[in-house]
């Protein structure tokens, strides 16, 4: 699987129900817009690039592809229970060896912090899988076996 889409679907609904006290949501479409309105903390699953291997050189085209994923926490507070980095390690002890469809494990790139705006604080955990990229391959039009002419032991060669 190659799909960006559908391996962030995986680790949103995996850390749902891993987390079932926070909301889990995909990284907004327009994160100005975002409001953090989670009574607990929030987690947002994004997409932050890949990194491709050299193509292995057997005739079609694969390569190993290396996703990085951002996990965004929002908390309430930071050091009381369920604030941010209660969060923060929760999400960490969930995502580790996870594996989304057709990938690898995940594990841990780095984490820092982002902001602080009225008590809701912000982390970001990087966290990566890897994955095969395989080239679409249409094989060559070639022309149809219509028939096999049997030789038995002692015939002649050609009909």
């Amino acid at each position: 699987m190659s799909a960006t889409r559908p391996i962030l679907i995986a680790v949103r609904d995996y850390l749902a129900a891993e987390l079932p006290a926070y909301t889990v949501e995909l990284f907004p479409d327009d994160p100005a817009g975002y409001r953090f309105m989670a009574p607990l903390g929030a987690v947002l699953v994004g997409y932050q690039g890949s990194k491709f291997a050299r193509p292995d050189g057997l005739g079609l085209i694969g390569q190993q592809r290396d996703v990085t994923l951002a996990l965004t926490v929002f908390g309430r507070g930071l050091n009381h229970d369920g604030a941010a980095l209660d969060l923060l390690d929760a999400l960490r002890l969930a995502i580790t060896g996870y594996r989304p469809p057709d990938c690898l494990p995940c594990h841990l790139i780095s984490e820092q912090f982002l902001a602080e705006d009225g008590g809701a604080w912000q982390y970001q955990l990087l966290v990566q899988t890897e994955t095969q990229q395989i080239e679409q391959y249409t094989p060559p039009a070639a022309p149809k076996l219509t028939s096999v002419y049997l030789r038995q032991q002692g015939s002649p060669q050609t009909p």
